[in-house]
């Protein structure tokens, strides 16, 4: 029995043993949560959140933007800020590669031109100071005038180009990542960064340690559209991965008059057929190089008119009384700074049978097929900031029914507004996309400028509120005659009383007691899209995608095909408010009333005064692809260049941080210590194994007996 005493001691000190070590561990692990220790990553690197990146985008021939290298592209900070620091580092710096920060008033073609030609450059951060900036525009000179109508620009000497300051930097391809920083404590972070270590003894800088940043803003996208299309295809890739998207949104239509009859009985729809439309456009993007937009100037002085000019008339014209047989069709482009993508896809439509529905042969149950004959005229809202008392009337050829408007909106102008027509000038529009395929549909473009754009931050981040003075009212005032909310409001005055006047051949009576309830609302929907996207017209249509947490304003960027924007959403649901009607009380059922594309019904609020009073309303309002008609039809051959080619890379993390780069002696010594470790520890190793039987004395195990 002795051997048995034996093991239960032993059982029983081993139990002792284990619960005594795996105790030990728990409370060694207890020990570390409670201590919230850094990881030593996180303490290498500081990160820099308030930046927005220049990104890649392609066509059929070319790609442009911007890409880091694969992991991010490192550099020793030098902070600018005028172009002699620059040149100073490209001249004499001994420790590159370098990011230089400059002011973003230094960023020009020349500038990117030498930056790539240097071999001490890894990528560039620009930062917004205190200089005035004179223009900022990196579009080209001559905007979409590959898909245009011939000979619209000239880029001659004598100023023949529309967007004059335009470097067309945005349609380069850069061969290092820019990003673009406007958190001002953030900035100066970046620059005690390199005051501390950095901005000294510039001959002996490989001696030290630098201050150093890392951008990441890799680009899966690579060459053209056509590559990385093939590249995505899963059929040809045994390993899919999407490398870019077609740019692309909705279209925004809606018509003053109803296209089809409505039985509210039955629930029956039947189209109106046979009528003529003016349509009246606007376009609702913008762009930038950077990840971020504000286009106030180009192009939401342009849509803010034709919203207002659309509540304008639908109180002019609450119904068709007259059984007039023309109509009003406003439409609101997507993608137009990327080659007129919505207004090519809208005809392409039209040409097809297509319009406002999808149809299987080219007609329709319900609404009518609207085409490009149909057009009496083509009226379309540019860039209408205040820059001085004339809008310029564009006739690229002048017929009758244009000239005949022409001289409505001359006689209907107020005295704060001079309509002048500009005969064969026609500056980049939507219109052009209509004219290139059927050179006699009679055209108007509204503009403030005649021979070049007024507007010096054409498609960039600057195009703000700032560029057009404008200043929130909030019905605090009464605003100035020379004010931007007057001048809108004006002009979409001017252009409702003259479409009255040609559909119903009768001269509208002023309503004075009206423009002050005008003015304000134009005052509140500048302030949506400049201002804050939380806006008590934005709470009014109640069709807010998402909660917007913070005022930031939307951006006005097409986006990628699939990913529908907020603005687009917005603009559409404001539309059909202005131009709908009142149907009934808010109630559940309204929503589900007819389910068709002729007409549809939402709960909205009476008016921004009201927000907590909604009616039922009925509106004429829909949406259809801004989608190039390059990426839907089979076998399409990319050089024909027809339509708009553009997509845009996919990427993976963006990011950017500052971390402490060691010095080359330093770099030496770590990697000497590193190895000498690496093979003292595979010798130890060895050693230990070898002499194993010796330094651990195997524990000694009676052995269980089978016999008691």
């Amino acid at each position: 029995m002795s051997w048995v005493i034996t093991y239960a001691k032993n059982s029983k000190n081993f139990e002792i043993m284990s619960f005594l070590k795996y105790g030990l561990i728990f409370l060694f692990f207890v020990f570390l949560n409670s201590c919230n220790g850094e990881r030593t990553k996180d303490r290498m690197y500081i990160p820099i959140k308030a930046t927005t990146p220049c990104f890649r985008r392609l066509n059929a021939t070319h790609q442009t933007g911007c890409s880091s290298v694969r992991g991010g592209s490192k550099g020793v900070v030098h902070y600018c800020t005028k172009e002699e620091d620059l040149q100073f580092i490209l001249k004499n710096g001994t420790a590159g590669p370098y990011v230089p920060v400059i002011p973003v008033g230094l960023l020009t073609k020349k500038l990117v031109t030498v930056l790539e030609e240097s071999t001490k450059i890894s990528g560039l951060v620009l930062y917004l100071n205190n200089d005035t900036l004179n223009s900022f525009t990196h579009d080209l000179q001559c905007p979409n005038e590959n898909f245009g109508v011939p000979n619209t620009c000239t880029k001659e000497e004598n100023g023949g180009m529309w967007n004059q300051f335009g470097t067309g930097l945005l349609f380069e391809d850069i061969t290092f990542p820019i990003f673009y920083m406007d958190d001002f404590n953030e900035l100066h972070a970046v620059k005690e960064c390199f005051e501390k270590f950095n901005n000294f003894s510039y001959e002996t800088q490989r001696d030290r340690s630098l201050c150093s940043v890392q951008m990441n803003s890799f680009m899966y996208g690579a060459k053209n559209t056509p590559t990385c299309i093939r590249r995505s295809n899963i059929a040809t890739n045994l390993n899919p991965m999407r490398v870019c998207d077609p740019l692309g949104d909705k279209n925004i239509w809606a018509t003053l008059f109803p296209i089809a009859k409505y039985n509210n009985t039955t629930g029956e729809v039947k189209p109106i057929l046979g009528q003529k439309y003016i349509i009246i456009a606007a376009r609702s993007d913008t762009a930038s190089m950077f990840d971020r937009t504000s286009g106030a100037e180009s192009p939401i002085t342009g849509f803010v008119t034709l919203l207002t000019t659309s509540k304008i008339l639908k109180n002019m014209l609450p119904k068709n009384d007259g059984d007039y047989n023309t109509n009003i069709l406003f439409v609101i482009f997507d993608g137009e700074t990327f080659d007129y993508i919505g207004s090519q896809r809208m005809l392409y439509d039209m040409e097809r049978g297509n319009f406002p529905v999808e149809t299987e042969n080219g007609t329709s149950t319900f609404l009518p097929v609207i085409r490009a004959n149909d057009i009496l005229l083509f009226l379309e809202f540019s860039q209408l900031s205040r820059t001085n008392e004339i809008v310029f009337a564009h006739r690229y050829k002048v017929d009758e029914m244009n000239d005949n408007f022409t001289r409505l909106l001359i006689s209907n102008s107020p005295i704060s507004i001079t309509v002048e027509p500009s005969d064969g000038t026609l500056p980049p529009s939507s219109a052009q996309t209509f004219l290139r395929e059927y050179s006699n549909i009679s055209t108007i473009i509204l503009a403030n400028h005649q021979k070049q754009y007024s507007n010096k931050f054409y498609n960039s981040i600057f195009d703000n509120s700032s560029n057009i003075n404008y200043k929130y009212n909030n019905k605090s005032s009464v605003l100035p005659s020379d004010s931007i909310q007057k001048h809108l409001y004006s002009l979409a005055y001017t252009v409702s009383k003259s479409v009255y006047q040609l559909i119903t051949n009768k001269t509208w009576s002023d309503d004075d007691n009206a423009e002050a309830e005008y003015v304000d609302l134009v005052d509140e929907l500048l302030h949506c899209y400049l201002e804050d996207q939380n806006c008590k017209i934005h709470q009014a249509v109640g069709k807010q995608p998402q909660k917007f947490h913070d005022n930031h304003t939307m951006s006005l960027y097409v986006g990628i095909d699939g990913s529908p924007s907020d603005a687009t959403t917005l603009i559409g649901f404001i539309l059909g408010w202005f131009t709908g009607d009142i149907v009934g009380e808010s109630t559940q059922n309204c929503t589900n009333l007819s389910k068709n594309y002729a007409f549809r019904f939402y709960n909205m609020s009476v008016s921004t005064d009201k927000l907590n009073t909604t009616k039922c309303f009925s509106m004429v309002m829909n949406f259809t692809e801004a989608v190039s008609p390059a990426f839907i039809i089979e076998d399409y051959d990319w050089s024909s260049n027809k339509y708009s080619s553009w997509t845009e890379s996919t990427w993976g993390e963006i990011s950017m941080r500052l971390f402490l780069k060691p010095s080359a002696a330093q770099e030496s010594m770590t990697m000497a210590i590193g190895c000498i470790a690496m093979i003292f520890s595979f010798f130890l190793v060895y050693l230990i194994k070898s002499r194993s039987h010796v330094l651990f004395t195997p524990e000694h195990v009676e052995p269980i007996p089978v016999d008691c």
